[in-house]
């Protein structure tokens, strides 16, 4: 049964992508120069190795062969992580055995309620009055929710109804990054990688904040991202989201992205920094960090983080660059 599983997601997948691909080609191009991008699409998927939806989310329809070879693709990233996380993915994938190897950066509290009574969910709740309920191996900002406590509320049923989950104290986040949009918890991603001789790089960031009444920020999920400058902390960039479609302010809030100034900026480089060593064999990472009024806490890391997106936002290839710290 599994194996038809795998079989109909991936299939899943071949198509979405060709559909993404297909449907941004059409928005942009007609008769011969559709026809062009389509021959030249499918040159991409043999000579570099990429899908149809990274040929137009990456711009390649616009970019030379050379600069092509410059970008990540679907099958050099594949390659690129087999080589460089060799250790215990689990710690990336089950948020409990994350939060229990990461403790020190968590700054917050939190459940595992597979482990927790309910005298302890209850006491929890009603200690925090605001949590999150996070599914313990969903990624992409899927099976997590906010829960706000009412005395009047089943606890048993919510406690009943949760116990694959976690229950984690609500981050408050900065004031100036609620103020993009303070229905979802805006946070900045910081990319590490360790090189050769255990050097901690990290080499690209960018913010991330949700478009919608949706609690998450993930681009998956209608959000968008704008480029920091890891040396300053300063957006540098509008904000895109996966359909291309760039946003110089916020389209809820209208605050500007251009010119923004993450706060406790180089105590999230240094907190991102830290973590990196303690999982050397798992080079690269994608580090999801809240910034409160009081400082910065690790959310959650991400040892497969989406290198087509980091690309797409940054504007530019990581190829060549993270190759040469192997």
């Amino acid at each position: 049964m599994s194996d038809i599983f795998r079989e109909a997601t991936l299939k899943g997948l071949f198509q979405s992508s060709f559909e993404f691909f297909r449907e941004q080609m059409k928005a942009q191009y007609t008769g011969w120069g559709c026809f062009t991008n389509w021959v030249s699409m499918l040159w991409c998927v043999a000579r570099h190795g990429s899908s149809p939806a990274e040929y137009a989310q990456l711009n390649f329809d616009k970019k030379s062969d050379r600069e092509r070879a410059r970008y990540f693709t679907m099958l050099r990233f594949e390659r690129f992580i087999q080589k460089v996380n060799t250790g215990d993915k689990q710690l990336f994938i089950n948020k409990a055995a994350f939060n229990r190897r990461f403790a020190p950066y968590l700054n917050r509290d939190w459940l595992d309620l597979s482990q927790a009574s309910f005298d302890e969910f209850e006491a929890f709740v009603k200690a925090h009055g605001h949590v999150m309920l996070k599914a313990t191996s969903l990624s992409c900002g899927k099976g997590i929710s906010r829960y706000d406590y009412d005395p009047a509320d089943d606890l048993r049923a919510l406690y009943d109804g949760s116990r694959d989950m976690l229950a984690e104290e609500m981050v408050l986040q900065h004031s100036s990054l609620a103020a993009f949009n303070p229905a979802s918890t805006n946070v900045p991603r910081l990319n590490t990688m360790v090189d050769g001789k255990g050097n901690v790089h990290v080499f690209s960031a960018f913010l991330r904040t949700g478009a919608g009444n949706a609690v998450v920020d993930n681009m998956g999920a209608g959000g968008m991202a704008a480029h920091i400058d890891v040396d300053t902390g300063v957006v540098t960039t509008p904000a895109i989201d996966m359909n291309r479609r760039e946003y110089v302010v916020h389209p809820l809030s209208g605050v500007p992205f251009p010119g923004y100034h993450v706060p406790h900026w180089e105590e999230a480089v240094s907190l991102v920094t830290a973590a990196a060593k303690e999982v050397p064999d798992m080079r690269y990472i994608g580090w999801d960090v809240a910034v409160t009024d009081k400082g910065v806490c690790l959310i959650e890391g991400n040892d497969r983080a989406d290198i087509c997106v980091r690309q797409f936002v940054d504007r530019r290839g990581w190829y060549k660059e993270l190759t040469r710290l192997l």
